[in-house]
């Protein structure tokens, strides 16, 4: 179990950051930032973030 992709949710992705979870929200939106919706919830997968930081 320990290959299952890492999900974060919008607050980890914010502290990770250093940013205000609205950012996260915004970068979401503008579709900057991959995530994966389930249900109303959404996640980034860390190798998502992790691509969007070398970029």
């Amino acid at each position: 179990m320990s290959d299952a992709p890492q999900l974060l949710t919008i607050q980890e992705t914010a502290c990770l950051l250093r940013v205000h979870r609205a950012t996260i929200s915004r970068l979401i939106g503008a579709g900057a930032l991959p995530c994966i919706a389930v249900g109303s919830r959404r996640l980034v997968l860390e190798a998502d973030l992790l691509t969007f930081i070398e970029n």
